[in-house]
């Protein structure tokens, strides 16, 4: 563990175990609404982030992560530990995506999260069992990913992937 790290501006959130919980208490928020587009933006940004929140705390000096020259252009360590990460959970792919679409107001023609209408009223059915409206990602081939069980995929991972660290 790294005993310098210490964010100066995240509030009481001191670690990455504090920025999972953070993942954690956004997720509760979107599983009582699952329509509401903040909680779903808001549980993928801090799921890709703790990419950032690990890397800071547990790899930055890691020798594998470190900045370095291929050609003439530069790779940051914390590019190479991202693509690390994403080979281990590639559903961080769609976090990321999802992150910087809705930081830069990306246009992106290959992959667009859309509600899908579902052929249930989520007030009667669960949607977890039935069809649904929902958030879903269209890949390039238009074919539909359900949001929130790639989220789940990653909460999943975070939670293993930290416990491996403590």
């Amino acid at each position: 563990m790294n005993n310098n790290f210490l964010p100066s501006n995240s509030f009481e959130i001191a670690n990455s175990k504090g920025f999972l919980k953070k993942l954690s208490d956004e997720y509760g928020d979107f599983d009582k609404a699952h329509l509401n587009p903040r909680f779903a933006i808001n549980c993928a940004i801090t799921s890709w982030h703790l990419t950032d929140w690990t890397y800071e705390e547990f790899y930055k000096k890691d020798e594998r992560f470190q900045d370095s020259k291929e050609g003439k252009k530069t790779v940051s360590g914390i590019s190479k530990y991202q693509e690390f990460l994403k080979e281990s959970c590639p559903e961080l792919e769609y976090m990321r995506m999802i992150t910087n679409g809705s930081k830069h107001c990306k246009v992106n023609q290959k992959h667009r999260t859309i509600v899908s209408t579902g052929d249930f009223s989520s007030g009667d059915f669960s949607r977890h069992d039935f069809a649904v409206p929902r958030f879903v990602i269209t890949n390039e081939n238009s074919e539909e990913i359900d949001f929130e069980k790639l989220l789940l995929v990653t909460i999943d991972f975070w939670k293993k992937f930290l416990n491996r660290l403590s």
